[in-house]
């Protein structure tokens, strides 16, 4: 008899993603505000690779 066992190895998946302010572009698209002024953050953030949506915390 053989048996057989799978291994699955479970490791952190992070991915390095820009966040735009959205009115910022709409301003700026009507020129209200330059394009340097948009306002924008690259943050590296840990994947839930069986999510959704994405949750943003007010503070950032």
């Amino acid at each position: 008899m053989i048996n057989i066992i799978k291994v699955f190895v479970v490791g952190l998946v992070h991915a390095e993603i820009t966040l735009i302010n959205g009115e910022d572009i709409t301003l700026a698209k009507k020129y209200i505000i330059g394009e340097e002024e948009i306002r924008k953050m690259t943050i590296n953030m840990l994947v839930d690779t069986g999510s959704l949506n994405l949750c943003i915390n007010e503070e950032i």
